[in-house]
C-alpha cells in the first residue's frame, strides 16, 4: 500500500514539473495597468494567439502605468528580455507598449519579427492606432494593432516577402487614382466649363454656312527635309526588390521597431 502511495505521489510531482513551463509562459496581452475588464483582456489574448499562430512570431501587447523616467524604447527592450519573451530559439516577436500615466508608446521587434515587420509597416500601424490612444479608445487601438499585425504576418506567409513600400497593395489604388481618376475629373470640369460658355453656338444644316463670306483662300506650304538626329541613352533595368523597399532597421541589441513617442 505504501509503495503504491509513493508511486502515486511521485507521478503527481512529475506531472507538476512538466506543467511548470506552461504556467511560467507569459501571456501575449500583458495588461499590468488593468486597463481592460477581464473578459476584454481574454478577447484580446485570443486574438493575439490567433494572429501569432503558425507564423513563428508572437504578437505582444503591454500596458504599464509609466516608464519611471527611462527611455520608452529601452524600457520595452528590458521588459522583453527580463520576461524572456518571443517565439522559439530566435525569440521572435513584436511588442507594442502603452504607458498610460506617462502617455508613452513604442513598438519593438526582435528575431523573425524584425523581418516580418518593416519600418514602413510599423509606421503604418502606429499612424493608425496612436490617434485612437489620444482619443482614449484603448480597446479599439489594441484590437486594431493586433488585427494589423495579423494582416502583416498573413501577407508575409502568402507572398514570401514582408509588406513594404514597394509591394503595399494599398498604394496600387492610390497610383490608379492619380493616373486616371484625377485627370479624368479635371478634363470633365474643363469640358463642362467650355460647354457652358457655348451659348451663342447654333447648329448648321448646310456646309456653306461654315464658309467665310470672302471665300476659302489656300496658301502653298512646303516642308524641306534636312537631317535626322538620334540620341541613345542607357536605361538600366530596375530591381523592384531592392529599389522600392525600405526594409527593417535594427539597433546594436538587434531590436527593430520605432523610437516611440507620446500620445
Amino acid at each position: 500500500m505504501k509503495k503504491k502511495l509513493f508511486s502515486l505521489l511521485t507521478a503527481l510531482v512529475l506531472c507538476l514539473f512538466c506543467a511548470l513551463p506552461a504556467f511560467a509562459e507569459m501571456p501575449l496581452v500583458m495588461d499590468t495597468y488593468e486597463l481592460f475588464k477581464p473578459e476584454a483582456t481574454a478577447e484580446l489574448e485570443q486574438k493575439a494567439q490567433d494572429a501569432s499562430a503558425g507564423h513563428g512570431v508572437n504578437v505582444y501587447l503591454l500596458t504599464v502605468a509609466d516608464i519611471g523616467g527611462q527611455n520608452v524604447r529601452e524600457f520595452a527592450k528590458d521588459w522583453y528580455r527580463d520576461y524572456d519573451l518571443g517565439y522559439g530559439e530566435g525569440k521572435s516577436g513584436i511588442l507594442f507598449l502603452i504607458a498610460l500615466d506617462s502617455r508613452d508608446y513604442v513598438t519593438i521587434t526582435y528575431g523573425g519579427g524584425v523581418t516580418a515587420f518593416t519600418d514602413y509597416r510599423i509606421a503604418q500601424i502606429e499612424d493608425k492606432i496612436v490617434p485612437m490612444l489620444s482619443d482614449g479608445t484603448y480597446y479599439k487601438a489594441s484590437d486594431t494593432y493586433i488585427e494589423m499585425c495579423a494582416d502583416t504576418l498573413d501577407f508575409y506567409a502568402d507572398k514570401g516577402a514582408p509588406l513594404d513600400s514597394g509591394n503595399d497593395p494599398a498604394k496600387g489604388w492610390i497610383k490608379w487614382v492619380f493616373v486616371f481618376v484625377i485627370p479624368l475629373a479635371v478634363a470633365s470640369i474643363v469640358c463642362g466649363i467650355f460647354y457652358a460658355q457655348m451659348k451663342t453656338a447654333n447648329e448648321q444644316t448646310h456646309a456653306n454656312a461654315y464658309m467665310p463670306a470672302e471665300g476659302l483662300a489656300l496658301s502653298v506650304v512646303e516642308d524641306t527635309y534636312t537631317h535626322t538626329t538620334e540620341t541613345e541613352r542607357y536605361d538600366p533595368v530596375k530591381d523592384d526588390n531592392s529599389s522600392s523597399s525600405s526594409g527593417s532597421s535594427t539597433d546594436s541589441d538587434g531590436f527593430g521597431g520605432s523610437s516611440g513617442g507620446k500620445f
